[in-house]
């Protein structure tokens, strides 16, 4: 059985480092569907691409608060 260790002071995130290695991950991913199924994206198609994986990469570690009602 794992013991529960009671930490003695605060743990912080480094969000800096939260946050650039989404935005890398993003850009890796965006560029590889990018090119999956042609070796010669246009320059919009690579923007799309990229901009969409980073947007699903930053979801995946923060929680934009739109103002909305969670539902």
């Amino acid at each position: 059985m794992r013991r529960r260790i009671k930490p003695s002071g605060a743990v912080r995130v480094n969000m800096y480092a939260v946050v650039s290695k989404a935005v890398e991950e993003g850009i890796d991913w965006g560029y590889m569907h990018a090119h999956k199924h042609t070796d010669t994206p246009t320059e919009h198609e690579l923007k799309e691409h990229i901009m969409n994986d980073v947007m699903n990469a930053m979801c995946e570690v923060l929680d934009f608060d739109f103002g909305g009602t969670d539902e």
